[in-house]
């Protein structure tokens, strides 16, 4: 398993209070993933809700430019469709930014401690086999919110883009008119 590795070599030869210590600061280390995690789930969250607020908005605009005659709205049209289409991607970024997938909460269940309690178990066997446990659950939470994180940072920079598309569109139909 983890036998050689620098820090569980140093955790076997802890004593029972630097143990302590030592499973108190990876607790909080995990605590602190699945907090990160939960942060960017609800920041993903509130981001969705505003694209998808704006996007119907732009969305409701550009549609409603096809059965008016009115020239505002047929200038804005192709912009408000290009700001509505790029809103809805941002917005499933957001949504794939929202962790769905099961996140390792800390603490262990009932049954590691139910055999950490029996009489054959050293201290550091309980210490080597909570840790290796940990390690593995901190991987996946590690790699969820790297997934998670990235995918609402992508999010946020096509809302920081947005005007930038709705301007080229609005640009590009009278230019477009022109050739």
């Amino acid at each position: 398993m983890l036998r050689g590795h620098p820090d569980l070599d140093l955790v076997l030869v802890m004593k029972i209070d630097d143990l302590k210590i030592a499973l108190d600061d990876v607790r909080a280390r995990q605590t602190a993933l699945v907090n990160l995690i939960i942060f960017t789930d609800q920041k993903a969250m509130a981001v969705f809700r505003l694209y998808v607020t704006l996007g119907i908005a732009a969305g409701a605009a550009g549609a409603a430019s096809f059965f008016r005659n009115d020239a505002l709205l047929e200038f804005a049209r192709w912009a408000m469709v290009a700001t509505a289409c790029w809103l809805a991607l941002g917005a499933l970024f957001c949504f794939r930014a929202m962790s769905r997938a099961s996140i390792n909460l800390p603490g262990r269940g009932p049954e590691f401690w139910q055999w950490a309690m029996r009489p054959e178990n050293e201290p550091h066997e309980v210490a080597e086999a909570y840790l290796v446990e940990l390690l593995d659950r901190q991987k996946v939470n590690r790699e969820l919110n790297k997934k998670t994180a990235g995918a609402l940072a992508t999010a946020v920079k096509m809302g920081i883009a947005t005007p930038l598309i709705t301007a080229v569109a609005a640009a590009a139909v009278p230019l477009l008119s022109y050739l």
